[in-house]
């Protein structure tokens, strides 16, 4: 078993990463978490420099949080965001009032169906995840790859099947990878809501999220899940590099950053 430098388990080291166990094999854990700890934790270390964190209605109008917000079947399984992400997520939809939706990385579409219930009755959310049967152009993770694998048959869930026979709500699945997708296929028009939570590593994540900033309109914001979240560490490392470039901030108390475009 991997030891991090101070010859700890990754389980010992994280332990809310007990929850993986039983789901995902503990030496790909080790493999993929472990032996990386220590480039996470100087990692974020690195991004909390450049990355404010602070409250939503801090780095939104205040008026943001006075409203309410609609959920259905929200409670999702392990790779899905909390219950408090999803508010705060669902929140930022409801303020701005977006015509159009992106979502980089459908899951079990979960997420999906937030978005599309708190959005205007004209507003279309597209999602794009990959089809089962082809293989991501960029080598995924062990992790990622387990997750995407076998994840959704432990929980009895498919792609999109928390919206699937929805048709009261417009979202539109698109099957494909992201890194080489034709975002033609969801028109033209810049999008409002872009929340990028796909494939983790670090390639796939400048892809998709470099795709975004082309897409997003003049009052739109881009959402990123899975910051300091040692699961995922290629996540912090591209947000921290990310931050010299780009205006990011980091939701307290969750694992979500944004981009405001202003």
């Amino acid at each position: 078993m991997l030891k991090s430098k101070n010859q700890k388990s990754v389980f010992e080291r994280y332990p809310h990463l007990g929850t993986l166990r039983g789901l995902a094999p503990d030496d790909i854990i080790e493999q993929e978490i472990g032996s990386r700890a220590d480039e996470f934790e100087r990692d974020i270390e690195r991004a909390r420099k450049t990355i404010p964190s602070g409250n939503l209605n801090k780095i939104f109008p205040p008026e943001l949080e006075k409203q309410s917000i609609k959920l259905e079947n929200f409670l999702g399984h392990w790779g899905n965001v909390s219950i408090e992400e999803l508010c705060k997520i669902c929140l930022i939809v409801k303020f701005v009032q977006p015509k159009k939706i992106l979502e980089i990385g459908t899951y079990n579409g979960m997420t999906t169906l937030q978005m599309a219930l708190n959005s205007p009755s004209d507003c279309v959310t597209y999602t794009l995840d990959l089809p089962d049967e082809i293989s991501a152009s960029l080598q995924l993770s062990q992790l990622d790859t387990y997750v995407s694998k076998h994840f959704k048959d432990m929980f009895g869930t498919t792609t999109g099947s928390y919206f699937k026979n929805r048709n009261d709500i417009k979202i539109i699945q698109k099957l494909g990878d992201s890194a080489t997708f034709d975002y033609s296929e969801i028109g033209n028009e810049p999008t409002d809501i872009i929340f990028i939570d796909a494939a983790h590593d670090y390639k796939n994540k400048e892809i998709d999220s470099e795709q975004a900033f082309k897409l997003l309109s003049k009052k739109g914001v881009i959402i990123w899940h899975n910051y300091d979240d040692v699961s995922n560490p290629e996540v912090t490392k591209y947000l921290a590099d990310l931050s010299k470039e780009r205006k990011l901030f980091h939701l307290r108390n969750t694992m979500l950053v944004v981009y405001i475009n202003e």
